[in-house]
């Protein structure tokens, strides 16, 4: 910024215009220069961005088959075009072509090694291929030039917990939840990770936070299931009767219906509600999962005699 002031007008007077002045025009046009030039690089040629936008509606639209012969054609007019080869992988990913759309993620990331949706896709798919290192190890190099990036902590935590190493995913979690506290995903995976730390207190708080924070009613009942599992864990047993009642209301998932179900029984039968208990557990022996233990249940409550010791 020039600073107009009394030395300005006095030079002006004397026939002479600041150098500085000068110098700062000069400097402010090269900027803009370099700057145009960078833009122009980036531009793409008219064949190569039309068959891009092309591919990507046909991939909005779900048409994935045809989507790809688009993408195809952008990198034959722009090789350098490492958003084309992420949405091939994309699409390869979509029709479980997972070693073709893993190529492309990691054609993508050649082109440019900044790229993090291109990282986090790969990696969430060498998590799918049950290459476990591997999606590690590219999570972890999103973080070394993005340690902010919500999405890598995520899924750091969700594979660390599918790996029994729980206390390392519950710090990756705690980050991810730091960086946007209005994500929901890491509270429900974090009252996991807790639950099987036996943090119960800790993974109510959890599991409430994502209930909170959940917009879709389906996901919603998700949690709501989890949070009452939880609280009769905890053995807070009109907690657990209005999350599990919740959970019933809320979810879609016929497999979330049946577990709800059950652990209803189990709440009425700790309250020493038979009938009530009777009603839920004959509810889950509909379900091929929970007929076993739910017809036990039920049997123990019909026929005591047979279990007495």
């Amino acid at each position: 910024m020039i600073i107009f002031n009394g030395s300005y007008s006095k030079e002006r007077k004397n026939g002479r215009i600041g150098v500085k002045k000068v110098v700062v025009i000069l400097l402010s046009l090269l900027v803009a220069f370099q700057f145009i030039a960078a833009q122009e690089k980036k531009v793409l040629n008219a064949e190569a961005g039309q068959a891009f936008n092309s591919g990507l509606d046909l991939a909005k639209k779900q048409k994935y088959e045809q989507a790809i012969p688009k993408f195809k054609k952008a990198l034959k007019a722009e090789p350098n075009f490492p958003d084309a080869h992420y949405m091939l992988g994309y699409c390869y990913k979509k029709l479980s072509r997972y070693k073709e759309a893993e190529n492309e993620f990691k054609e993508a990331i050649k082109l440019d090694d900044k790229f993090s949706k291109a990282y986090v896709a790969l990696g969430k798919l060498q998590f799918a291929m049950d290459k476990r290192q591997e999606a590690i190890n590219t999570f972890k190099a999103v973080l070394a030039f993005d340690p902010e990036n919500i999405k890598a902590n995520y899924e750091l935590g969700r594979v660390y917990y599918e790996m029994k190493n729980y206390k390392t995913a519950q710090g990756y979690l705690e980050k991810a939840i730091k960086i946007n506290p209005k994500y929901v995903s890491p509270y429900n995976m974090l009252g996991l990770v807790l639950e099987q730390q036996k943090k119960y207190a800790a993974a109510a708080e959890a599991f409430q936070n994502a209930v909170n924070k959940e917009k879709k009613k389906s996901k919603k009942g998700t949690y709501y299931y989890r949070l009452g599992k939880v609280y009769l864990t905890m053995n807070k047993l009109k907690q657990a009767e209005s999350a599990l009642l919740q959970a019933l209301s809320l979810s879609r998932s016929s497999s979330i219906k049946a577990a709800s179900n059950f652990y209803l029984g189990e709440t009425y039968k700790k309250m020493g509600q038979k009938q009530k208990a009777l009603k839920y557990y004959s509810k889950a022996a509909k379900s091929s999962q929970w007929r076993q233990p739910a017809e036990y249940e039920i049997d123990m409550i019909k026929n005591p005699d047979k279990y007495a010791y």
